[in-house]
C-alpha cells in the first residue's frame, strides 16, 4: 500500500499539485506526502514567494524603528519633517571634518533634541556617521 501511495503521490505532484493538495487527494498529511516524494527520488520544487507576498514585504512596517531622520508613512520610509533638518546639520558637520564628540557638543549647544533622549550622546552620533561612511545614506548638497 505504501508503494502505491508513493507512486500516486509522485504522479499527482508531477502534474503540478502542491504537497497539501496531494495530501488532501489521498487523505494523508502533507509531511507524509513529502516523505513519500523524497523516498521516491522526486525533486521537490522550491517555494517561491507569490507577488502578493513580495509586495507585502516591501510595504510592511517592521518592528525595527526607522533610522534617525526618517519615519514610516503609509508603509514607506520617508523623511521625518522634524528630524531631517538635524540629520542635515550632522551631515554638514561631518563634511567639515568634525568628529562625533565635536558634533555631539554642537548639537547639545544648539539644544537640538534627539528622538527619545534628553540630549545627544556620542554613541548615537557615531551610528549616524557610520551610516554616512558606509553610504547607507547619501546626501548630495542638502538633499538625498
Amino acid at each position: 500500500m505504501k508503494a502505491d501511495n508513493s507512486r500516486e503521490c509522485a504522479k499527482l505532484y508531477t502534474r503540478g499539485l502542491s504537497l497539501r493538495d496531494v495530501g488532501k487527494e489521498l487523505n494523508i498529511s502533507k509531511t507524509t506526502v513529502r516523505n513519500y516524494l523524497i523516498k521516491a527520488g522526486v525533486e521537490l520544487s522550491p517555494k517561491d514567494p507569490t507577488p502578493k507576498e513580495v509586495s507585502r514585504w516591501r510595504t510592511r512596517k517592521t518592528k525595527t524603528p526607522p533610522p534617525f531622520g526618517y519615519c514610516y508613512f503609509q508603509g514607506r520610509l520617508v523623511e521625518n519633517p522634524i528630524e531631517y533638518d538635524v540629520l542635515l546639520k550632522i551631515h554638514r558637520q561631518w563634511k567639515q571634518g568634525r568628529d562625533a564628540n565635536e558634533i555631539t557638543h554642537y548639537l547639545n549647544a544648539k539644544k537640538l533634541k534627539p528622538r527619545k533622549a534628553k540630549e545627544w550622546h556620542n554613541k548615537a552620533v557615531k551610528k549616524i556617521l557610520a551610516r554616512f561612511e558606509t553610504k547607507k545614506i547619501v546626501i548630495k548638497g542638502d538633499k538625498l
